[in-house]
């Protein structure tokens, strides 16, 4: 059987924190053969089969396993990072710089970011991004948007006076709490108010990504999580193919396997978690594919979803 890739590891880690604190015991990846299934873990006496997946096409990602190796040598005896296992979680369309002067700022920031980190801990960090902003018109009074901010084009033009464009594919991912995205977009409103018709200036505001430290007992070192740039994560084709393959393959796993518990987990990249199309994705099928399956569960941006609750608990049953 195919060894677990680095995001698998870590989803593998992951659910196992999330069920420790969701059922109030203690899971633990086992190191025995897990066939049929992909990793197991152990409560006590009971052997929870695990089938994990990507949801994003199996292949390389460029950068990734580099940028892996660059981060865990950097943090490699760092007072400020404690030993142990870290994720960072790469936002959307991104392809990850390999020149430099790019890729060595992006590993400063990364690493630094790690400083502090408690087991189970997840945290947002800033990386310097430029939007380009274009008065195109003196009348009107909007801001059409291209790029991470385009949701928020009427945020934007809230008190602009004339017609705007601004480029803002330089985000990737917007800040969870409003009062930071609020203050990224007044920036770009106060750069507005400046322009002349058919002027076009820089702006510089950050992107946000997420980086977290795994649950005690994974291994030392960074591991990062990313989908080729040209995927896209909120596809709802593609996200329906890709559940369907995973279920398929888990189901088979467990009517070959033996095991108290059967979960699947898969990994998606996701700028945030509430734009995951999983979910709904498993509403769209015929209950009869995952009804041998005891547990689904979605992890992306450093965050777990439940999207299929178990019926019955083996330790329930033997109350």
């Amino acid at each position: 059987m195919p060894a677990l890739s680095p995001a698998e590891t870590a989803a593998v880690h992951l659910l196992g924190g999330w069920m420790g604190e969701h059922f109030f015991r203690t899971f633990r990846p086992s190191d025995e053969d897990p066939a049929p299934y992909d990793a197991v873990l152990h409560q006590r006496e009971r052997r929870i089969g695990v089938t994990t997946g990507v949801m994003w096409p199996e292949g390389t990602v460029p950068g990734v396993a580099e940028l892996s190796e660059l981060l865990t040598s950097d943090i490699e005896g760092a007072p400020s990072v404690a030993p142990g296992g870290y994720v960072v979680w790469v936002p959307p369309r991104v392809a990850l710089p390999e020149g430099e002067p790019h890729r060595s700022r992006l590993r400063v920031i990364l690493a630094n970011s790690l400083s502090g980190l408690t087991p189970g801990e997840r945290r947002e960090v800033r990386l310097p991004a430029t939007v380009k902003l274009a008065k195109i018109e003196a009348d009107g009074a909007y801001v059409s948007v291209t790029g991470g901010l385009s949701s928020e084009w009427l945020s934007l033009s809230e008190g602009v006076k004339g017609a705007f464009h601004l480029d803002s594919r330089a985000i990737h991912r917007t800040p969870s709490e409003r009062p930071e995205l609020d203050l990224i977009l007044t920036r770009v409103r106060d750069r507005a108010a400046i322009l002349e018709p058919f002027e076009v200036t820089n702006v510089e505001i950050d992107d946000t990504w997420t980086v977290s430290r795994l649950p005690e007992g994974a291994s030392a070192g960074v591991t990062v999580i990313a989908a080729p740039e040209g995927f896209d994560p909120i596809d709802g084709t593609a996200v329906r193919r890709g559940l369907r393959a995973h279920v398929t393959r888990a189901a088979a796993q467990r009517a070959a396997g033996d095991a108290n518990l059967s979960v699947l987990v898969v990994v998606a990249a996701l700028a945030h978690l509430s734009d995951e199309l999983v979910t709904t994705s498993l509403r769209g099928m015929n209950p009869v594919a995952y009804g041998v399956l005891d547990l689904i569960v979605l992890v992306a941006d450093g965050q777990i979803r439940q999207i299929l609750q178990a019926r019955t608990l083996p330790w329930e049953a033997s109350q």
